[in-house]
């Protein structure tokens, strides 16, 4: 009953504050504009207050085995339990869900079509290749020599990299760098704030209206990424023998015309359709976003890990100085296979801090999702929080502590991979891309950058903990990625 009240008063809300904007931009008495501003305010208020009701029911699932057996074990007697909650990303919001990219995506015929174009194409592995450690360790010099001390805010030094290299994966090669530091910028404005856009993401027509001023700053963020991105769209021509960049693959994909289908005979064969301009922009954010934030994150608290442990660090750099040549300008992909130690490092970094929090799913109507032997209602979001499953202590010794050697011969973590995680053998003991169809399609490429950027900087410097302000701090801050409360300075001392 509660329901249907809500239901029945959002029309007139809506009306009330529809008619309070317009009266306040009237040529009206002070009086009656008077009597505009309250019905706004009272609207409001009601809304405000109304909203989290209307919001989905949630379930948390924190035991490993339920995760395993849900995400990749076939829960459903039928369904798929593939489907995500609505998304709070531009491109789902400002369409009102109508424009996806692959993680806000249905399950379904357009997310397989986008998500096949970026594995098949762009991280196939015989595709990727390892650039930009020059700029970053550069840019780490320059801040030793002209810092105190040699302290360097390692942080930001990590973001530009990381930024720099999935912009020339999605672009190609050429791009102007002022360009590419206004596109990291706006980008990092656009993640700050997802979190507050969640709203928007539930009735977006109304709550569209109540909080104007999330979405306007919305609009005009993605308006920014429109000026940059469109024009390196249009600009971009592949060149025989050129690997294709990944907005090449996006101008060349067609996927269903899903809409269109809705008004042709379901009997004809489906119509197939160029992505438009907003798809194309949101799909080049969504991949410089995803490649970008996790990575950067993982790789502070990766390195930040190997500060507070410096033996854990020097027998890592050990282990990189008999793998490479001393006169070899880096360690490159063909060594990183054969370095185990480097391995469990970025095990461990990720079984500790996995840096997506939770993994979203939705019970659609077709889905027979149990629980506690109780059928979950449809509607229902069903979350899985990546922290806690990865520190169950069934699964580890001390598993807060930071100990690669686990992952080492003989240790509780040897032969651990992310094999069970995508559905194919044993059991889920960590997943911090993700598990079962929806896990991260940039998971082999994350490990291949993680391995490429710590081997490399490990084997140019020592990071040494600063005292005071700037000393590493591992408490975890948790938004819309679990990034580390204080952003990383060290002390570099220049091994080579």
């Amino acid at each position: 009953m509660q329901d249907t009240v809500i239901f029945l008063l959002l029309p007139s809300l809506a009306l009330l504050l529809l008619v309070a904007s317009r009266l306040r931009h009237a040529s009206l008495t002070h009086k009656a504009a008077a009597y505009a501003r309250l019905a706004a305010v009272k609207s409001s208020a009601v809304l405000k207050k109304l909203i989290p009701k209307l919001r989905q029911p949630e379930v948390y699932v924190s035991d490993r085995f339920a995760a395993h057996r849900l995400l990749v074990g076939g829960a459903a007697t039928g369904g798929a339990f593939s489907d995500k909650p609505p998304s709070s990303v531009a491109s789902a919001v400002l369409s009102r869900h109508r424009h996806y990219n692959i993680n806000s995506a249905p399950y379904g015929s357009l997310w397989r079509a986008m998500r096949r174009n970026l594995t098949a194409e762009i991280f196939h592995p015989s595709r990727l290749r390892l650039f930009a450690l020059g700029d970053l360790v550069a840019d780490l010099e320059r801040q030793c020599s002209s810092g105190d001390d040699g302290v360097v805010l390692a942080a930001e030094s990590i973001r530009a990299a990381m930024f720099g290299l999935m912009s020339t994966m999605c672009f190609g090669g050429g791009v102007d760098g002022e360009l590419v530091k206004a596109m990291a910028d706006a980008q990092d404005d656009l993640v700050q704030c997802f979190l507050g856009l969640r709203v928007l993401s539930t009735f977006p027509a109304i709550t569209g209206l109540i909080f104007r001023n999330r979405r306007r700053k919305l609009v005009e963020l993605r308006r920014q990424q429109e000026e940059m991105y469109l024009p390196l769209i249009y600009a971009r021509r592949r060149h025989d023998g050129e690997p294709p960049a990944y907005v090449d693959t996006l101008v060349d994909l067609s996927v269903p015309d899903e809409h269109g289908d809705r008004r042709r005979n379901k009997r004809r064969r489906r119509q197939q359709r160029k992505l438009t301009d907003g798809e194309l922009v949101g799909l080049c954010s969504e991949f410089l976003g995803a490649g970008t934030e996790p990575a950067a994150a993982a790789l502070q608290w990766i390195m930040a890990n190997l500060v507070k442990r410096p033996d854990v660090q020097h027998a890592l750099w050990k282990e990189i100085d008999a793998a490479v040549a001393a006169d070899a300008d880096e360690v490159g992909e063909e060594v990183l296979g054969r370095l185990d130690y480097l391995n469990a490092v970025i095990m461990e970094g990720l079984r500790l801090n996995p840096t997506v929090p939770v993994a979203f799913r939705q019970v659609m109507a077709d889905d027979h999702v149990v629980l506690d032997g109780r059928r979950v209602p449809t509607g229902t979001a069903v979350l899985f929080p990546l922290a806690r499953l990865s520190r169950d202590k069934t699964a580890w010794a001390d598993p807060l502590e930071f100990r690669p050697e686990r992952f080492m011969a003989g240790g509780e973590g040897e032969g651990v991979s992310f094999v069970a995680a995508a559905g194919s053998a044993g059991e889920i003991r960590m997943m911090p891309f993700g598990a079962g169809r929806r896990m991260c399609p940039g998971m082999g490429v994350a490990m291949l950058h993680l391995g490429y950027f710590v081997a490399n900087l490990v084997r140019e410097f020592e990071w040494v903990e600063v005292e005071g302000d700037h000393a590493v701090d591992l408490r975890p801050h948790v938004g819309f990625f679990r990034v580390m409360e204080r952003p990383l300075h060290v002390r570099l001392v220049c091994r080579r």
